[in-house]
C-alpha cells in the first residue's frame, strides 16, 4: 500500500545542498512539512526560502551530527514545532577519494565514520523514541552504490557505506512489526559538491567514464521509495546489474567495473552521456 506524503513531517540532515536540498523541495511539492538540518544556518535559510516560495512549510534547525547534544537538541526542536516526525532522512555526509596506502587515509576515514556512520546512528537513536511513541515512522539512511560494490580509490568511503547498509538492514529487522519502516538508498555517482575537492587522477578509473546523475533524479527516487515503503532504493537502474554481477562472484563484479571504463559500453548502457564528473563541476 502506498503511503500519503501530504502533511507528513519530514526531517532531512545535510539539507543545505545537493541531494538534501533537492529532496526537501521534492517533499515540499508533495505537501510535506519540512525540517531542514545542517551545520550552516545561512544555507538552510536559503533552502527554506525556496520551500516557502513553493507554498511549503520549512523549519531551519542548525545541527552538527557529530555532537550528541546538537542531535538531541535538533530532534527536540522539530518535535516542539511539529509534534511528530514521520520521515527521517539521514543524508549528512563527507567523502574521501584516495588509495588505501595514502598518508591521510586513516584520518579521512575516521572523519567520514564520525559523520556518515555514527552521525546517522546518533540521529536514529534520537528519533526512534518519537516514532515509537507515535506508533509509526520511516527512517531512510543514505548509502551509495559503492556501499554494495567497492571501487578502487574508495576503500574508506566504500567501507563506511557498506557499514551503513549493514546497520540499516539490522535496524529494519529489529523494528519489524512496529510500523516503523526502514530503508537504504544507493545512488550512483551524483552531481553534488561531495567530490568537488577530489583530484581527477585520484578518481576511480570507472568514474572517469561515468556521467553523474542529477540530484533531482535521486530526490524523486527518495519520495517514490518512501511512498512505497521500499527497503532498498537503487538509482538509476543500471547499478542493479553491477550488484547482481557482484552477488554471483566478486570477479564478475570487478569485470563489470572494468566495462564501465569503456565509453562505448557506457553509451549503450546509459552510464555515459557525453560528460564526466569533472565536466559537470566545471
Amino acid at each position: 500500500m502506498k503511503k500519503t506524503i501530504a502533511n507528513n513531517v519530514v526531517a532531512i540532515t545535510g539539507a543545505s545542498s545537493g541531494i538534501g536540498r533537492s529532496t526537501a523541495l521534492a517533499f515540499a511539492g508533495e505537501g510535506a512539512k519540512l525540517a531542514l538540518l545542517s551545520r550552516s544556518r545561512s544555507k538552510l535559510e536559503a533552502v527554506a526560502q525556496e520551500v516557502r516560495k513553493r507554498g511549503g512549510t520549512a523549519l531551519v534547525v542548525p545541527t552538527d551530527v557529530s555532537s550528541p547534544e546538537s542531535v538531541q537538541a535538533a530532534v527536540d526542536k522539530v518535535v516542539s514545532e511539529y509534534g511528530r516526525i514521520d520521515v527521517f532522512f539521514n543524508n549528512a555526509g563527507k567523502s574521501f577519494v584516495g588509495r588505501a596506502d595514502s598518508v591521510d587515509f586513516e584520518d579521512k576515514t575516521r572523519e567520514m565514520f564520525e559523520t556518515d556512520y555514527l552521525g546517522a546512528a546518533r540521529m536514529v537513536r534520537a528519533v526512534l523514541p518519537i516514532m515509537r511513541q507515535q506508533g509509526s515512522g520511516h527512517i531512510l539512511n543514505m548509502s551509495s552504490v559503492v556501499g554494495r560494490k567497492a571501487f578502487a580509490g574508495f576503500g574508506g568511503y566504500s567501507s563506511i557505506m557498506h557499514a551503513i547498509d549493514g546497520y540499516t538492514g539490522a535496524l529494519r529487522q529489529e523494528l519489524k512489526g512496529t510500523n516503523i519502516h526502514v530503508s537504504t538508498i544507493h545512488p550512483a555517482l551524483t552531481q553534488t559538491p561531495l567530490l568537488a575537492d577530489a583530484r581527477p587522477e585520484d578518481m576511480p578509473p570507472a568514474f572517469r567514464s561515468l556521467s553523474p546523475i542529477p540530484v533531482e533524479q535521486v530526490a524523486r527516487a527518495v519520495v517514490r521509495g518512501i511512498r512505497r515503503n521500499s527497503a532498498r532504493i537503487v538509482v538509476p537502474w543500471q547499478p542493479r546489474l553491477l550488484m547482481f554481477a557482484e552477488a554471483i562472484s566478486p570477479r564478475f563484479g570487478d569485470l563489470f567495473v572494468e566495462l564501465l571504463q569503456n565509453r562505448v559500453f557506457g553509451r549503450v548502457s546509459g552510464t555515459f552521456r557525453g560528460t564526466t564528473y569533472q565536466h559537470e563541476l566545471g
